[in-house]
C-alpha cells in the first residue's frame, strides 16, 4: 500500500514540473476558483474549490481541489466533510500521446486506502489524423480497489485499461469521445454559430439511470466568430443530471460492510448560465434530489436550487 501511495505522490510532483519544462515557449498559467451550492428540502452542500491549469500547444496539466461541507447529519453517522482531488496531465509528441490521471473523492483522499482514489497512466497512438477526424488507440494501467481479490484474499490493485479517443469537427458539428476508466461523450451542434446546442455525457458506474450524468444546453454567443471579441461571452439554458461523489470513506477499524462505505448525492435541474469566459455563473431549479449510501440505500432529499460560480485568470 505504501508503495502505491508513494507512486501517486511522485506523479503529482513530477507532472507539473514536466509540463513546465516541456512548454517553455508559449506556456499559459490559469488559476481557477469556484463555489458550488446545492440547497434542497432536506440537505445543503457547500463546495468551494481552487485549481491551476498549465497548458501549451503540446502539453496540458489540470489540478483541482474541492472541499464539500454537508449541513445536516447523514445516515450511519457518516462524516459531513469530504474532499475531491482531480489531476490530469497529457502531452503529445507527433502522433504519440501520454496521459496520466488521479481522481479521489473521500473524507480521507488518497491516504485513506486504495478504494479512496483512482490513478491511471496510459499511452496512445494517433492512427488517423486528417482535417476533420482524429482517432487514438492505446492502453495503460489503472490503480485502485476494483473489487478483485487474489486466492489469498489480498486485493489486486492494478488492472489494464484501454485508451480510446475519437474527435470529429467539420465546423458545424463537433464531437469528442474518450474512454479510459469510463466513457465520456461530447456533441456540439452549430459549433461555429452564435446559437449552438451543447451536450455532455459521462458514465462512471452501471447501477441505474442516475449514473448517466449529462448536461444539455442551448447556448447563444453574443458575438459571431468573425467579430473582434470572438467567442468571449454568451448565455445558456439547459437541463442536467448531476452528482456529488461518489465519496468512498477511508479505512475503517473492522473488516465489515463499513469498509465499503460510500456516499453520494444526485439531483436533476433546469438552469440558466451567463458565461463571460473569465467568469461563469449558473443556477437553477434542482429536483429529484437523493442521497445514496453504499451504492444501494436511497434517501429522498426533495427539491430546491443550486448556484455555481467559476472564475479564472490567464497569465
Amino acid at each position: 500500500m505504501k508503495l502505491y501511495l508513494t507512486l501517486v505522490l511522485v506523479i503529482l510532483i513530477i507532472m507539473p514540473v514536466f509540463a513546465q519544462e516541456n512548454t517553455e515557449n508559449g506556456v499559459n498559467y490559469i488559476p481557477l476558483i469556484k463555489f458550488d451550492f446545492l440547497s434542497t428540502d432536506a440537505q445543503k452542500i457547500k463546495s468551494p474549490g481552487t485549481g491551476l491549469v498549465i497548458k501549451s500547444e503540446e502539453t496540458l496539466f489540470v489540478g483541482l481541489y474541492t472541499h464539500h461541507s454537508i449541513s445536516n447529519d447523514l445516515n450511519f453517522d457518516y462524516p459531513q466533510k469530504y474532499h475531491s482531488i482531480d489531476i490530469l496531465w497529457e502531452t503529445k509528441q507527433n502522433r504519440h500521446q501520454y496521459l496520466g490521471i488521479l481522481k479521489s473523492d473521500s473524507d480521507e483522499p488518497v491516504f485513506g486506502g486504495l478504494h479512496t482514489f483512482q490513478a491511471a497512466a496510459a499511452y496512445g497512438y494517433e492512427l488517423i489524423n486528417n482535417d476533420n477526424f482524429s482517432f487514438v488507440l492505446g492502453g495503460g494501467i489503472a490503480v485502485s480497489d476494483f473489487g478483485i481479490e487474489f486466492s489469498n484474499g489480498k486485493t489486486c490493485p492494478t488492472i489494464p485499461v484501454p485508451l480510446i479517443r475519437a474527435n470529429f469537427d467539420n465546423g458545424f458539428i463537433k464531437t469528442k469521445f474518450e474512454f479510459l476508466t469510463g466513457p465520456n461523450f461530447d456533441l456540439t451542434i452549430g459549433a461555429d454559430r452564435q446559437f449552438r446546442l451543447i451536450n455532455e455525457l459521462r458514465l462512471d458506474q452501471f447501477r441505474d439511470s442516475r449514473d448517466l450524468l449529462f448536461e444539455s444546453s442551448l447556448n447563444y454567443r453574443f458575438f459571431s466568430s468573425e467579430h473582434a471579441m470572438g467567442d468571449f461571452a454568451g448565455i445558456a439554458l439547459g437541463i442536467k443530471n448531476d452528482n456529488y461523489g461518489e465519496f468512498n470513506l477511508g479505512d475503517q477499524e473492522s473488516e465489515s460492510a463499513e469498509d465499503e462505505a460510500s456516499f453520494e448525492t444526485h439531483y436533476n435541474s433546469v438552469f440558466g448560465e451567463i458565461d463571460l469566459t473569465l467568469l461563469k455563473i449558473s443556477g437553477g431549479y434542482a429536483f429529484n434530489g437523493r442521497e445514496l449510501y453504499r451504492g444501494e440505500i436511497k434517501k429522498d432529499i426533495g427539491k430546491g436550487y443550486f448556484i455555481s460560480i467559476e472564475g479564472m485568470y490567464q497569465f
